[in-house]
């Protein structure tokens, strides 16, 4: 089974903070981005994963984000294995699915993120302002 990775400019903090009375703001907020994302990848394979995302402040240059993206950024990374190795593939694409399944959702922004943009969706497809990249390894 192919593993398939995503990396992101977005905060997606998987905190399991579910209520306010929880936690804070912004740690609900970042699990509702990660909520988010699992849905949106759920709705095509039951997925298997060994652990939550991470993140590192990186220099993005080579990563296929959108032109816009320069230089230094936090970038959250999460790996997974879906149920089946095709559920995201088409047009011999493996995983162009699962672009388009993630392209335009809405985010939350202003949580730890070190981008700034105005548009709160993930963009998967935009040569400027792509904010998450996905990849079979």
């Amino acid at each position: 089974m192919e593993v398939i990775e995503i990396k992101t400019l977005i905060d997606i903090t998987n905190t399991n903070v579910r209520r306010i009375n929880q936690g804070t703001q912004q740690e609900l907020d970042q699990f509702r981005n990660w909520t988010t994302l699992m849905q949106c990848i759920g709705m095509r394979a039951i997925i298997a994963y060994d652990r939550d995302p991470t993140s590192e402040i990186i220099d993005i240059e080579s990563l296929k984000f959108g032109s816009d993206f320069k230089g230094k950024h936090r970038v959250w990374t999460f790996h997974f294995r879906p149920d089946r190795s095709d559920a995201f593939a088409d047009h011999n694409d493996p995983i162009l699915l699962l672009k388009h399944d993630l392209d335009k959702i809405p985010v939350i922004l202003n949580l730890t993120e070190t981008i700034n943009t105005v548009v709160a969706v993930f963009d998967s497809t935009d040569k400027t302002v792509a904010n998450i990249v996905i990849k079979a390894l």
